[in-house]
């Protein structure tokens, strides 16, 4: 009888730790710190029960790749596991943690990779929304949803290039262009580099046939940032192919127009910044009929031409082997 008490007191204690333990599991992510609001007692796959269309776009996009993709791990093990690369993959909260701070790697669920709480999440715990609505997670309006500062947090350099432009200037943020559907609708899939829409849109390739040679101008002309994106790995090519009146090749040439920079840094100085124009001049054979000239885009400098995308395509006939005017360049 007199140890009871002391029992009691143990079993009391036990309780309350267990409660303690289950608070903290319910006020976050599991592993992650405990934080008050709505978004706390979530999980990302609680947005798909009422935000089902959203969902299965964000589920499609490179965002919700970004941890699992076989190239992201790839290159995280070449390069260490570099903590500071990681967590834009995995990013904690980023208006919880701040704008104008460097992400921060979560430490659980990494494979949901950029998900719906990573940019919905506020401070307090709440649910941010860019627009005011009745759900059941109670979301609150918060603008810098919609502000390119958002998407700048982990796309340092492409946001810099954006900050260099008038689009700026003229109000068009990266969701302007990069989260809005064909019927112009808001659109989760954050369509960017594999969009060849997109792509297409923002560069024009301009060629004209001058005595002995075929000129070409490509000017990005419609891209918010340098083309290609920031991306070291992009690689752009301009590819000249002269055939004679049989047919057969007489003379092949590609010009790297941007290349492979260094991973680190992640520099621009070989990119078509915004409304700049690239020229190059090709010479053409003495027994060409026919040149064709094409404008070659590569996510990865090891892929076969095969695999590039034809961002822009132009043929020029030469009759009986002499060049003549065609077209103009800006």
């Amino acid at each position: 009888m007199e140890r009871r008490p002391i029992y009691l007191v143990r079993v009391l204690l036990a309780v309350a730790a267990a409660a303690a333990l289950a608070a903290l599991l319910l006020a976050g992510r599991e592993g992650g710190d405990p934080r008050r609001g709505n978004a706390s007692r979530l999980n990302n796959g609680d947005c798909r029960r009422c935000h089902t269309q959203v969902w299965d776009e964000w589920s499609k996009s490179l965002h919700a790749a970004s941890w699992t993709s076989d190239v992201v791990q790839a290159s995280f093990r070449h390069f260490g596991f570099d903590r500071k690369c990681e967590s834009c993959h995995a990013p904690e909260p980023i208006l919880a943690t701040g704008l104008s701070a460097e992400p921060i790697l979560r430490s659980t669920h990494r494979d949901s990779g950029v998900d719906c709480l990573s940019c919905h999440t506020l401070a307090d715990g709440g649910v941010a929304a860019a627009r005011d609505l009745e759900a059941p997670c109670r979301p609150q309006r918060e603008p810098l949803l919609t502000d390119s500062r958002a998407c700048g947090v982990c796309h340092v350099a492409i946001y810099r290039d954006w900050q260099a432009t008038p689009y700026v200037s003229q109000g068009k943020t990266c969701q302007a262009c990069h989260m809005r559907s064909s019927d112009h609708t808001v659109s989760h899939a954050c369509t960017g580099s594999r969009d060849v829409g997109l792509i297409r849109s923002g560069v024009r390739m301009r060629t004209r046939l001058e005595q002995g040679s075929l000129r070409v101008a490509v000017t990005n002309h419609g891209t918010g940032h340098n083309f290609p994106g920031e991306r070291h790995h992009r690689v752009l090519l301009l590819e000249a192919m002269q055939y004679n009146a049989s047919g057969d090749v007489v003379a092949g040439r590609q010009v790297e127009i941007k290349g492979v920079t260094p991973f680190r840094g992640e520099s621009s100085a070989e990119r078509l910044r915004s409304g700049e124009t690239w020229r190059h001049s090709f010479q053409l054979a003495d027994d060409a009929a026919r040149i064709r000239v094409r404008l070659l885009y590569k996510l990865f400098p090891w892929l076969p031409d095969r695999e590039a995308l034809i961002v822009a395509e132009r043929t020029h006939s030469l009759p009986h082997g002499q060049p003549r005017q065609a077209g103009a360049l800006p």
